[in-house]
């Protein structure tokens, strides 16, 4: 049985095991299948409604709704006969067969490493139609398709939760012989040979932080290690209220509610008007932690809640605009320009 967390490491303990035959990961909405060779990903398929190449499609935008009900039940769910008949159909060109196949399976995976109820089984052969697919992901090993699946599709805060927080350590694993099949970033390459006896949270906090789910995907191909802080067996007494932190937090709501009556979507996330898209992240990820009412308020600073609120509604508003960059740059010109 499948619990949360566990359909990302049966399909790394195949991939790093050099299985053959097809995972069959089984739910209440269907089966999915992805399979392998030697651990390499070959292709993937799906028995749930939603999830066949005419709904990818159309979830892409590349198919018309209408034309994908009239040709359903009449092509195959997914795989290249699917896609020849679209592509007879005129519906597909001839060169975008493979690309498409590709992206559906990675699409298929996906929904796979999300699963967490249900059951998992390798089977020696795929059934079907699939033992007769062909390798769509050309030349990428299954650790790299595994690793970009993971980025993907797996939110860095659920990956730090599920490696332990950000004071788990990290060791070598028993499969470190995978990691140069892992197709990562140079940097990201150098973080991890330096990753032995370090914290999550120094190493994510030392570059992107989408860099957590890399070294989960990391960890569940057993490239890594994690070792696990020892839990507080006895609590710690309970926390004494202090006028003078009252005070602060007053103090820190007002000079944020300040920058917000002033409207700069810069000086509201603190950053400088030519910050990066890192810092600009980073920036409203930290403030967005610090002004969270749970962890802020406390029993004599409660009345503050509205003032919050309506500070954490304008971080939204201000990472919204300023994280993308056309958006950015108009906003940042309008604010600068002077009166005709």
């Amino acid at each position: 049985m499948l619990g949360p967390g566990d359909a990302p490491r049966a399909l790394a303990r195949a991939v790093g095991s050099r299985a053959s035959g097809s995972l069959a990961i089984t739910t209440e909405e269907g089966a999915r299948r992805i399979v392998l060779h030697e651990g390499d990903l070959v292709t993937a398929g799906s028995s749930v409604p939603e999830e066949t190449l005419l709904a990818f499609l159309v979830g892409r935008g590349d198919l018309e709704r209408e034309v994908a009900a009239r040709l359903a039940g009449k092509l195959p769910a997914s795989g290249r006969h699917a896609g020849a008949a679209l592509i007879a159909h005129g519906h597909l060109g001839q060169d975008d067969l493979w690309p498409v196949l590709r992206a559906h399976a990675e699409w298929v995976i996906g929904h796979v490493v999300l699963v967490e109820a249900g059951t998992c089984d390798l089977e020696a052969e795929p059934p079907g139609r699939l033992k007769a697919e062909p390798n769509v992901f050309g030349g990428a090993t299954g650790a790299e398709v595994f690793v970009e699946t993971i980025r993907r599709v797996i939110a860095p805060e659920v990956a730090l939760r599920r490696l332990g927080g950000p004071g788990a350590r990290l060791d070598d694993g028993a499969r470190r012989n995978l990691l140069g099949e892992c197709a990562l970033r140079r940097e990201e390459e150098e973080l991890v040979r330096t990753a032995r006896g370090r914290s999550v949270g120094e190493l994510v906090n030392a570059a992107e932080p989408e860099n957590a789910s890399v070294l989960y995907a990391l960890v569940c191909l057993e490239v890594l290690d994690v070792l696990i802080p020892p839990s507080i067996t006895e609590a710690p007494p309970p926390p004494v209220e202090d006028p003078l932190d009252e005070e602060a937090i007053r103090q820190r709501v007002r000079a944020r509610l300040a920058l917000v009556e002033d409207g700069d979507y810069f000086s509201i996330l603190g950053i400088p008007r030519d910050a990066t898209n890192y810092e600009i992240r980073r920036a409203y990820l930290a403030l967005r932690k610090a002004f969270e009412p749970s962890t802020l308020l406390t029993a004599a600073t409660v009345d503050l809640l509205d003032d919050v609120r309506l500070v954490i509604e304008v971080l939204d508003e201000a990472y919204e605009i300023l994280r993308e960059p056309h958006r950015r740059e108009r906003y940042r010109r309008a604010i600068e320009a002077g009166p005709p």
